[in-house]
């Protein structure tokens, strides 16, 4: 069902989006300076308006990413902080049980124990 729903609303999206890239071929400088728009100080090369769109998106997307990447700092931190803590219990662990199996006497697990009399 999802990938249904995920084709139905994705698909005519992308043809639109693709749609519009193709529509919009015309060579556009962008300018960056507000104040002389006749003769701008800094301006880009012209170039086709789909490839400053996307190139936007892009941006747009590299950036987001790395702010999400930037957020997790701390919780990455945490999780480095638990996995050392978890290996230096379990290897705690096993010299605890190392050193209980030689201290306790050697039995035979296919014998069963032996019970003792009791007097009543």
């Amino acid at each position: 069902m999802k990938k249904w729903l995920f084709r139905i609303v994705w698909i005519p999206v992308l043809l639109l989006a693709v749609l519009f890239l193709v529509a919009n071929r015309t060579l556009v400088p962008i300018s960056l300076d507000p104040f002389r728009p006749d003769n701008p100080a800094m301006s880009t090369p012209a170039l086709p308006l789909w490839f400053w769109l996307m190139g936007m998106l892009f941006i747009g997307v590299a950036l987001g990413a790395a702010g999400q990447w930037l957020s997790g700092r701390e919780t990455r931190a945490q999780a480095r902080d638990n996995r050392r803590e978890l290996r230096a219990v379990k290897k705690e662990l096993a010299a605890l049980e190392a050193r209980q199996q030689k201290a306790a006497p050697e039995e035979d697990p296919a014998e069963p124990p032996k019970l003792e009399a009791t007097n009543i």
